[in-house]
């Protein structure tokens, strides 16, 4: 009970952590890819590009199993992340800065997407809990029973040791294969949520731009056919009375 309410709220949160760090690699990496993609289809796709190279930097540079330079810490890749997708997702606010209607909708996916991805990503570095058991390693076990052998016989001793040879050789079997299964299924549910998450983002915004893709065409359409009959009118020259007759 102690050691529970003494644990600092980075420890708590370190325990709520259970995706491997190497899934937000990659779905920065994928999201940085759907950023250029989707850059052929939009107009004033510069924030599109930014995000793109920003997210695609911070992959590389990570302390992680996909990382390329490794300069920053995996704690502090999480927070450059949050930071970066904060800002991305806020960034559309500005006019200068806004694309159009499909890229906002991907940019705001992709955004909160690996927000919420970095809050469960599981660090290496993160401080253990206070009070928690150290964690074990990995290795094959070792059974160290002995084994009494009667001289006066010796095929019972030697039919006894074969059959605790096999017993141990089966413990190390079975044990190495609990061991190397135990991470393989949370891996595996982590990649398949990615993916879901990216995918679902990319459904949504080709859906939203199908539905108003039309109205937006049209309405620039008009706002250029209007810009040309008032350039006309400027442009044109005023007409003069006619000489009166002598």
């Amino acid at each position: 009970m102690s050691g529970a309410s003494g644990a600092s709220p980075a420890s708590r949160a370190a325990g709520r952590r259970w995706i491997p760090f190497w899934v937000l690699q990659a779905s920065e990496v994928a999201m940085a890819i759907v950023f250029m993609e989707l850059l052929i289809h939009v107009s004033k796709g510069g924030l599109l590009v930014v995000a793109a190279i920003a997210f695609f930097t911070l992959a590389v540079t990570a302390r992680g199993p996909l990382g390329v330079f490794k300069i920053c810490s995996q704690r502090l890749h999480l927070t450059l992340v949050t930071t970066v997708a904060v800002a991305v997702a806020v960034a559309p606010v500005l006019p200068a800065f806004r694309p159009d209607v499909q890229g906002i909708i991907v940019l705001e996916f992709g955004a909160i997407g690996l927000i919420r991805l970095a809050t469960l990503t599981l660090a290496s570095d993160h401080p253990r809990a206070v009070g928690a058991p150290p964690r074990r390693r990995r290795g094959r076990v070792i059974d160290a029973t002995a084994t009494v052998v009667d001289d006066r016989a010796p095929d019972r001793a030697t039919g006894d040791r074969t059959t605790t040879d096999r017993t141990t050789t089966d413990r190390t079997t079975s044990g190495r294969a609990t061991s190397e299964g135990a991470t393989t299924p949370a891996a595996g549910a982590a990649a398949r949520w990615a993916g879901r998450t990216t995918g679902a983002a990319a459904a949504s915004a080709k859906k939203l731009s199908a539905r108003y893709r039309p109205e937006a065409e049209a309405q620039v359409k008009r706002t250029i056919r209007g810009a040309g009959r008032i350039a006309g009118r400027m442009t044109a020259e005023p007409k003069t009375p006619d000489d009166p007759a002598d």
